[in-house]
């Protein structure tokens, strides 16, 4: 089916991506991913437009066929990566005889931007994009909850009709259209020191009371209805023999419903009300709602089914899943715009030392998200 699409020098492109460092907060690494693409799309003929939304992270890439007044479809990916500095000549890319690439970022999500590059440039060479609206923008915090981009994401999800979020395809190659909301919880506990052998009922353990609210907070999660809760950082105290002052520790909590995300937000109110250890030490909260539930609207699995029936008439066979993980399209989602993710090669092991992506799945991939695009241009879902 494509034409300009060759896996040799697909690869060598994505060698030079994975083997640049782009954390979410190393600008320098992303700016260069950035320039990459920019340079590519501007040989097409695209127009890009550059968006600096902070100092502490990179700059987005606005790639569009034409002028920003809508769009047919919204396509999103980063390029950052959770990666600190040097982890690139730790772990440079690599690939085996199995046509297994590995290395940082290689699937999440560097590969996956390469191959919408190629799709796209497949569809303008061949004047199947004449008269269609196309945007892809490139975001350099998403990692980080796309904390600075995300106004820039919202402003352009509003302008389409549909949103394709290019992440990889899970391990098994089955597609995403639900997501987790995702919210944060910081909670300082503040005690009075005393010392621990002469006078330890004078003082109130920070850290006893920080103690009882975990155990609180695991009694909230409601795993049937996808409603987590964990204390993944915990930190407190200045010395063994002192009655702990002061404790920290940071929650994350995964929700499918908004209703549960209310539901956790009363009870972390409710706990600030009361002291569980004796003498009075307090805990405050500081809550904050980073993605919305990502949840599939009856047009978006209509439009499932028909991205199922694509990859069908392609030779690809593959399911439709849940995730705990988020991702931008949880903010499109929640504007009501269709949403599916997934559309990437298949790949797995991201944030982790054994990421990897599968290079035999790019071609179909890219068959795919072409065929996906094509439709959605030409026979809107209904």
């Amino acid at each position: 089916m494509t034409k300009s699409f060759t896996l040799a020098e697909y690869l060598q492109d994505l060698e030079f991506l994975v083997n640049i460092d782009s954390g979410s907060y190393t600008p320098a690494g992303t700016k260069k991913v950035m320039e990459f693409f920019q340079e590519k799309f501007n040989l097409l003929g695209w127009n890009t437009k550059i968006h600096k939304t902070s100092d502490k992270v990179g700059p987005c890439l606005q790639i569009s066929n034409c002028p920003d007044e809508g769009y047919d479809v919204l396509l999103l990916g980063h390029m950052d990566t959770v990666f600190p500095e040097g982890t690139a000549a730790k772990r440079p890319y690599a690939i085996d005889k199995k046509a297994k690439v590995t290395g940082a970022g290689v699937s999440d999500m560097k590969g996956c931007l390469l191959m919408t590059y190629f799709a796209l440039k497949e569809l303008d060479q061949s004047k199947k994009l004449a008269g269609k609206r196309i945007c892809f923008l490139l975001n350099s915090d998403e990692e980080i909850g796309s904390l600075y981009s995300r106004t820039l994401i919202e402003t352009l999800a509003k302008k389409s009709s549909y949103a394709l979020i290019v992440e990889a395809a899970r391990p098994t190659g089955d597609m995403v259209n639900s997501r987790s909301g995702i919210a944060s919880c910081d909670l300082t506990a503040t005690g009075i020191a005393a010392h621990a052998g002469v006078n330890p009922q004078d003082g109130s353990s920070a850290i006893n009371e920080l103690a009882a609210w975990i155990l609180k907070l695991h009694a909230l999660s409601n795993y049937e209805v996808g409603t987590s809760i964990n204390v993944g950082i915990i930190k407190g105290g200045s010395a063994r023999n002192v009655v702990a002052e002061q404790a920290q520790a940071q929650v994350d909590i995964r929700f499918k419903q908004h209703s549960e995300f209310e539901r956790i937000s009363t009870a972390l109110h409710e706990l600030e009300q009361q002291s569980f250890t004796a003498g009075g030490a307090k805990i405050t909260c500081n809550t904050i709602l980073n993605r919305p539930p990502m949840n599939p609207s009856p047009q978006t699995l209509k439009l499932c089914k028909n991205i199922s029936d694509l990859g069908k008439s392609l030779g690809i066979d593959f399911n439709w899943v849940t995730t705990g993980g988020g991702s931008d399209g949880n903010y499109c989602a929640a504007l009501g715009i269709p949403t599916v993710d997934g559309l990437g090669p298949v790949g797995g092991g991201g944030h982790s030392v054994h990421e990897w992506l599968d290079a035999n799945s790019v071609k179909p991939r890219l068959n795919l998200l072409i065929k996906t695009i094509e439709f959605i241009t030409n026979s809107p879902v209904k």
